[in-house]
This record gives C-alpha cells, structure tokens and sequence, in this order.
C-alpha cells in the first residue's frame, strides 16, 4: 500500500489539485496551529484519480493520497485564488 503525504500552506480560496496514475483516496487535512486547537478539517475524495479541493481558509494544509498500488504515480499543485 502505497501512502504519500504533503504539506501546503495555502490562502482561502485556492484550489489544491492532486492526479494519480490509478483509483485512490485522497484527503485535504488542515493543520493543527495550537495544541488548543481540538479538530481538523478534512476534505475528502474516494476512490478517483483526480482531484480538486478548494480550501476554505488560509493556513497549512496535509494533502494524503492512500493507494493500494506499490507503484503509484502522482502529482500535487495547487492554483492560486
């Protein structure tokens, strides 16, 4: 199982853009900033090989691509609001 992850800060309003070579889960996790701080937003997508996930507000964001390919191709970008 192939698991790769990323990590982003971004503006509310861009658009974060993952492609991978096959099917997989792909998750958009913001970053805790302060140990108050109790939840995470996460914006998901399943079992696609693209995605486009636009952020809500600025801040660091975890891109996670789960695969079950030992081989996965993938790319991340992002486009600016």
């Amino acid at each position: 199982m192939a698991l790769v992850k990323a990590s982003l800060t971004l503006f509310g309003g861009d658009t974060v853009v993952v492609r991978c070579s096959e099917r997989c889960h792909i998750h958009l996790m913001s970053a805790k900033n302060r140990a108050s701080e109790t939840q995470t937003d996460i914006l998901s997508v399943q079992n696609r090989e693209n995605a486009f996930l636009t952020v809500p507000y600025s801040g660091t964001w975890n891109v996670l691509i789960d695969s079950h390919s030992q081989s996965l191709e993938h790319s991340i970008s992002y486009v600016p609001a």
